[in-house]
């Protein structure tokens, strides 16, 4: 079940156009958060844009796969979750994090790098029992990546949002935190939707990396990764797709002696 802040999602996807970037790199390093003081730069573009603020200064990797792929993945009890997958990455179905979930509901996903030192989850829903608020199944969500790190304990709070209001369906709650904890940090926010009457769901996102590289990635992966769901990105080119389009038995540039460099488009000539 998407939640209602899909919507507001693509209309931020809208709002820097169909095919081209964000305003270049001056631009975004001086970018400020809408929703917080404490952070600029992408940090400040990501944060805005988890949380349903449309963005004019999306990076350009916003409507690109910049990475290479090693192949796809579909969520193995959904085909609305489903994305490239980045060479160096591997992915799986992400179960509950937060203990408050039913059993067997979840559609999500966690992507982590080979060295264990990035981490990104995407909840699409997974339906809780009782009336729980955002704020607990966040508090969590980081608990969980905090164990994760070994409890540091130098962990500071920056960005808390914590919002209550009354949907078209029923009581909605969000709420989100940056938590800055030894050399990591973490970024998370869950949205809880309470259909009266019929159950409760939340979705959420969740991504842990190195600080002194927390930028790159969220240009270079975490970025691209959430506009795919929301259908930002271009498909790639037949030589960078991770698939054996012609059926030789080589696979995309350079492994394939007919691709001629990654953007080559025909595996067979």
């Amino acid at each position: 079940m998407r939640c209602a802040l899909v919507v507001t999602m693509l209309v931020a996807l809208a709002a820097c156009g169909g095919g081209g970037g964000g305003n270049g790199s001056g631009s975004i390093s001086s970018a400020r958060s809408q929703l917080c003081d404490d952070i600029s730069g992408l940090e400040a573009v990501y944060w805005d844009f988890i949380n349903g603020v449309p963005r004019g200064d999306l990076p350009a990797t916003a409507f690109t796969i910049p990475f290479p792929i090693q192949g796809s993945y579909t969520h193995s009890r959904s085909p609305l979750l489903g994305f490239l997958v980045p060479v160096g990455w591997s992915v799986s179905d992400s179960p509950d994090q937060s203990g408050y979930a039913i059993p067997g509901t979840e559609v999500g996903a966690v992507l982590v790098r080979d060295d264990n030192n990035a981490v990104w989850r995407y909840m699409l829903s997974a339906e809780i029992a009782g009336d729980f608020t955002a704020e607990r199944i966040l508090n969590a969500d980081i608990g969980t990546a905090l164990n994760l790190l070994g409890a540091p304990p130098n962990t500071t709070v920056q960005c808390p949002l914590n919002v209550q209001l009354i949907g078209i369906l029923g009581p909605e709650s969000t709420a989100a935190r940056v938590v800055r904890a030894g050399d990591y940090t973490i970024m998370a926010r869950v949205h809880v939707k309470i259909v009266q009457g019929v159950s409760s769901y939340y979705d959420s996102y969740l991504s842990l990396a190195r600080t002194a590289e927390n930028p790159a990635l969220i240009n270079d992966i975490f970025v691209p990764m959430i506009t795919q769901l929301y259908g930002g990105g271009s498909d790639p080119a037949a030589c960078e797709d991770g698939e054996d389009n012609d059926g030789d038995g080589a696979t995309d540039f350079p492994n394939d002696p007919q691709c001629s460099s990654p953007s080559d488009d025909n595996e067979r000539d």
